[in-house]
């Protein structure tokens, strides 16, 4: 059976999805199992609509979420955006939970993920629930192991 995310007395878990344009398929499977889970809040770019500020908004987002769920590929690492939304979810001490394409990928991160447990997109894909357990450890321990 499993855990249901929920954060203090708030009740729900504000969680920032960052990804490559180019990997939009694996966002939506992505998105997709997150949205699975109860008392989550998901935000990602395609929310943010043509006149809006961007960075405004990006910026509040980012502050206010409680995980930051990052889709590291080969387009991710070459993604200014994704490293700069990693970067400020780092320097806010966010919770980050890698997602990885391919596991090739985790050895050219940013320095700051280096020892961090990856969670392998195709894994999620088998065993869907291993997200929600990802996410119950972070919420308790700051940690994925």
């Amino acid at each position: 059976m499993s855990e249901h995310v929920e954060k203090g007395d708030r009740g729900t878990l504000h969680v920032f999805l960052s990804y490559a344009v180019a990997d939009k398929e694996y966002a939506h499977k992505l998105h997709k199992l997150l949205s699975q889970q109860p008392n989550l809040h998901i935000f990602t770019t395609e929310a943010l609509s043509a006149g809006e500020d961007w960075t405004s908004k990006l910026k509040d987002e980012l502050s206010k979420c409680d995980v930051f769920v990052v889709l590291l590929s080969p387009n991710a690492i070459e993604s200014s955006w994704v490293l700069s939304e990693l970067g400020a979810a780092w320097a806010l001490d966010k919770l980050i939970i890698p997602v990885v394409t391919e596991l090739k990928v985790s050895s050219k991160i940013p320095v700051q993920l280096k020892g961090t447990h990856f969670v392998e997109i195709e894994h999620l894909e088998k065993h869907p629930e291993a997200i929600n357990q990802a996410l119950m450890r972070y919420k308790k321990t700051g940690v994925v192991a």
